[in-house]
């Protein structure tokens, strides 16, 4: 910045005892001082100092550029009145007063009328509005203890962190809500209702209590995820079309997880056959008789007047045989068949955790 002004010691060396001034030395005197009717500051008596903006209705107005040394071109911040929000359009003005930086960026304005504010825009949408430029973090909230500790932050990456309580007096709607630190309450039978913990911590409980190996049943078609058919494949038992018995260590078949055995049908073998008896009919051996002693003729009747011959009847018996059996063999009844060993039965899928 060129100032082109006499300082206060050259300007003191026109005044010097018998010295008469010049036209030109006088003009200097002038110049190098503040007038209030060319350079629109005034300060009247009991009033504070009153500054005019340059510039037209219409269009950017300027008030007052601050240096941090007059060597610089441009101020580091300037205040300025009806900004505009498109540089080459005086139309877009924004009625308000705005304080800029060396580049030329508004860094915050107060929009006249409703008193809006705009931090990085000067066209505020709402009684605050902060337009970030790749800013990490757009507005922040320290307290006031010795730590200084961040109780709110607003950022491009993260939206809204809030450190501490959040009271909310009315309801509270949200998309989505994430957690970001797990829940601890989840198996207390005194948890709270006024938590809400995040999908991390309820997917480790909810594995916790079922854990890998756990088999159900399930009557669904498709296997919920984390889990797998039981048909032999992902390392699951396969009990397609088994019942399950339960582990019993004190007997051989079922003394061992993994045993397996039965049969969905049986053919009894004659060693299990129930102790029973038969009623029948011998097969027919046909026509015959038995031998056996009978009676002898005594005489012929002669010298007794009669024709007929003469018959001692006499009982006799068949002779012994002695103690023995017979065999015989019954009608053939039956089909030789297995028969069905099953109970009545629903079917459901056997699933495992995974």
């Amino acid at each position: 910045m060129d100032i082109n002004k006499k300082n206060r010691t050259e300007l003191k060396a026109y005044f010097n005892v018998n010295d008469i001034p010049t036209e030109k030395e006088f003009a200097d005197f002038i110049d190098a001082g503040i007038n209030q009717a060319e350079d629109s500051i005034v300060k009247e008596q009991g009033s504070p100092l009153a500054i005019q903006a340059e510039g037209g209705d219409v269009g950017t107005q300027e008030i007052l550029d601050l240096y941090t040394s007059f060597g610089n071109n441009n101020p580091n911040w300037s205040f300025n009145l009806n900004p505009r929000v498109k540089s080459e359009d005086p139309n877009s003005s924004q009625s308000g007063f705005n304080i800029k930086d060396a580049t030329g960026e508004s860094r915050l304005f107060i929009k006249s009328g409703d008193g809006s504010i705009g931090v990085g825009t000067i066209d505020p949408e709402s009684k605050l509005t902060i337009r970030g430029n790749n800013d990490s973090s757009l507005l922040s909230v320290i307290d006031t203890t010795g730590q200084h500790t961040k109780i709110l932050e607003i950022t491009q990456k993260d939206g809204v962190s809030i450190t501490g309580s959040l009271n909310v007096d009315g309801d509270f709607t949200s998309k989505n809500i994430k957690a970001v630190a797990a829940n601890q309450d989840l198996g207390n039978d005194a948890a709270s209702d006024e938590k809400v913990p995040s999908q991390k911590a309820v997917k480790a409980y909810v594995d916790t209590r079922l854990p890998k190996g756990l088999i159900s049943m399930w009557s669904g078609i498709d296997i919920p995820r984390g889990w797998g058919l039981c048909d032999g494949t992902n390392n699951t038992p396969n009990l397609s079309g088994k019942f399950i018995v339960g582990l019993d260590k004190n007997k051989k078949d079922y003394n061992k997880i993994g045993n397996t055995g039965g049969a969905e049908t049986v053919k009894l073998t004659t060693e299990e056959l129930p102790s029973h008896n038969h009623s029948g009919t011998t097969n027919d051996s046909g026509n015959h008789r038995h031998s056996f002693t009978g009676a002898k003729k005594k005489g012929d009747g002669t010298g007794t007047g009669s024709s007929n011959d003469y018959y001692g009847s006499l009982t006799r018996n068949t002779a012994f045989a002695g103690v023995h059996t017979h065999s015989f063999k019954t009608n053939e009844t039956g089909s030789d068949k297995p028969h069905e060993n099953r109970p009545p039965y629903y079917v459901l899928a056997y699933i495992m955790k995974l």
